[in-house]
This record gives C-alpha cells, structure tokens and sequence, in this order.
C-alpha cells in the first residue's frame, strides 16, 4: 500500500554510464489520509528491526548542461525501485549514563531522573515528541520511564529520562535491592499510551529494549565539570562580619542540557568548601561556606562566571581556630591559591523541566580533588579577625 508521497527540491546530480546518482536534503512524507495504519506499519518495523524495505516510484525531471548550446529540461521520467532503510532495531545499544537525582516527591514512588545515550544506528532524524515506556525488572513491572521532547539523530543521543518507580510494586523493592550490589537491567516497552500521536503510538507500542543500571546508579561520569576557575575576595567588611566575595565559571555538566541554579545552600544540607592542602588539621577549616545567595541560567553550551558573597564561617571565629587558619594563610600567601574540597548539595532545574533537582555537585560525584581557588592580596588580614585572646 501507498504511505504517501516525497516532493523534492532540485539538487546536483553525476552521470557515470546509464546510472544517474544524486542526493536531497532533507523532505517531508506527506502521508496519505487513507494510509495510516500502513504508515503505522511502517514506524513499527523501523522502531523494531535493524532493515526494512521501501519501495520507491515515481518520476524525475532532469536538466541538462550542453554547454554553448544551453540548458535543456527532460520532464517526467519514471523510476521504481526498492531501497532498504535502516532501522533503530529496537534501540538495542541503549547506554545508562549517569545519575542525576532520584526524588520522593510523589507519594509511593521513586523518580529516578537519569542521562541515558539512545544510539541511533540509522542516518534518519527522527522527532517523536514525548514518549512513555512501560518498565519492568526481572521480577516484572516497576513503573513507567518517560523521556520529554525526543528528537533523535544520527549516532549519540544523550537524552534525559525520569523513571518513576511503583514502591508497592515487589518487583520495585526486588530491583532497588539488587541495585545495591550489582548492575541491573531494566526492560522497557512501548505500550497503549507511548505516545500521544496515533500514528507514531501504534508504530512504537511493539518496541522492546533493555537498559543496564550500574550498581548503586552510579553512572559513568559528567560530560564536563559544573563549575572552573574559582577565585575569593576578602571585602572592607571581611574582618568583622565574615563574608567573602566568590567568582567562578559554570557550565552544564548535563550534555548540553541549559541549567538553573535555584539554591546554591539547599535547605537540611551543610554546604561549604573544605581546606585539603596546606593544614596541618584540615579538618578544622572550612574556607567558606555557601548562602543562597548564588544564582544564575545558562545554557547546555555556554558558560556563566557569577560573583557572589559566602560566609567564611557561621559564628565568630575563635583563638583555638586561629593556628589552623595561620596554616591557610600561609599556604596561601606563598601559593596565590587554597585548595579544597567541596561538600556541596545544589537545587538545579535542568532543561526548564520545572523539578527542583538537587544534586551533589561535591568533589567526589563530580570527579574533582583539590580544587584550586586563587585568593587576592589581601586574604592574609583574615588573621586580624581572630581574638588575640
């Protein structure tokens, strides 16, 4: 059966023999109203196998160069032939990424928001909008994954996927167990409601794929690090009310997906940077500690250097805290820099989703140590804010 018809722009063409070969951009397929449920047909066996045949006729027209006897145009000449489309073959190289955040905002369930790499094995562009996937574990189902806004293109697709799993569900709490120890795999299926669209859901209800889960959702690693080139300002003020003036760099860790920053000091969580070279007691300084007071919007590819005020600590700072503070400004003064590690729980929104995400942007989850904050010429007079007694 007819799914439609293709009409393409003029394009180059090479001639080689009686073969004429040429390429178009990319055109529209105008589906015939009476030809859904073919065209349906058709989705389903690109979404679920590796090939499929498409049957081409119809006519060309053709131009001609002659040189100095000009330009001729040969209309309508026929052509039929059969083309093998590749096909997504079910997504089979589906990868787990990383982890972002999980959530228990909706009562009896667990969302687990996840980067995953949707490999399109096919030079096709395929936009699908919003789709949802039935989810299962070995012990059968767990809940429903959903990816927003899926546009796929050639090769890599890293995509963002919210799985909400059914805590009453025992496959769940089989699944969430064995996570613990091991990597996991996770079944997902097109089903009755995959996608809004008719004609796409009907084609996208018979896929089946699995995705592995590593251990604990522990994930690969950032497609680069959220934040660079840290430096700190001690103000007029610095001695006797203790806060400090940051910059830094951020960027999206999220491949290329634009992020907010909502809260830098997200609320139940201690946020600071830990001093981790130079100390003879490290664990005794804290540089500074951050306030919501850091705000900002960028986009999946760009960068924002932000300035804003932190607390170098909460309270006063006392004589036992001075010797270990003499240490930092030390180390500080002969190096231009502190080095830390950050303690770090942020409230982000990633792609406009509108969830509160929070994340753990601290070293360890961002693959960082000793993180180098270059300090100013005056840091050494944080000394003069300590009691001499």
């Amino acid at each position: 059966m007819q799914l439609g018809n293709i009409d393409t722009p003029w394009s180059s063409a090479t001639v080689s023999g009686s073969t004429l070969t040429t390429s178009f951009p990319a055109s529209a397929l105008n589906v015939y109203s009476t030809s859904h449920a073919a065209f349906s047909n058709f989705v389903s066996a690109l979404t679920t196998t590796a090939s499929h045949p498409l049957n081409l006729q119809g006519t060309v027209d053709v131009q001609l160069n002659l040189g100095f006897l000009g330009r001729v145009t040969i209309s309508g000449i026929g052509f039929a032939a059969t083309v093998p489309f590749a096909g997504l073959n079910n997504l089979n190289k589906m990868q787990y990424t990383y982890q972002i955040d999980s959530s228990f905002d909706t009562p009896g369930f667990i969302t687990l928001t996840s980067v995953i790499n949707l490999v399109n094995p096919t030079q096709l562009s395929v936009i699908l909008g919003n789709i949802a996937l039935s989810t299962s574990a070995a012990g059968g189902y767990v809940g429903i994954s959903t990816i927003k806004g899926l546009s796929l293109g050639a090769g890599n697709n890293y995509v963002l996927s919210a799985t909400a799993l059914d805590l009453s569900q025992p496959a769940t709490t089989a699944f969430l167990t064995q996570l613990s120890t091991t990597d996991s795999p996770l079944y997902l299926a097109g089903y009755n409601a995959t996608s809004t669209n008719p004609a796409l859901n009907a084609g996208l209800a018979a896929m089946k794929s699995t995705l592995v889960v590593p251990s604990n959702a522990g994930g690969l690693s950032l497609s680069q690090t959220p934040y660079k080139n840290w430096s700190l300002k001690t103000l007029p003020t610095t001695n006797t009310d203790l806060i400090v003036e940051v910059t830094a760099t951020f960027q999206s860790p999220y491949w290329g997906y634009p992020i907010e920053m909502v809260n830098a000091a997200a609320d139940g969580y201690d946020n600071f940077a830990q001093v981790s070279i130079g100390v003879n007691d490290a664990d005794a300084v804290q540089l500074f500690q951050f306030q919501n007071d850091l705000t900002f919007k960028v986009s999946g590819a760009g960068t924002a250097t932000v300035t804003f005020k932190c607390a170098l600590q909460s309270s006063p700072f006392t004589v036992g805290q001075k010797a270990a503070w003499q240490d930092v400004v030390n180390f500080a003064t002969q190096n231009k820099y502190v080095s830390v590690n950050f303690n770090w729980i942020v409230d982000v929104i990633i792609n406009n989703d509108g969830v509160n995400h929070y994340i753990d942007w601290g070293n360890i989850a961002t693959a960082q140590n000793n993180v180098k904050v270059a300090v100013d010429s005056n840091f050494a007079s944080i000394i003069n804010a300590f009691p001499s007694s």
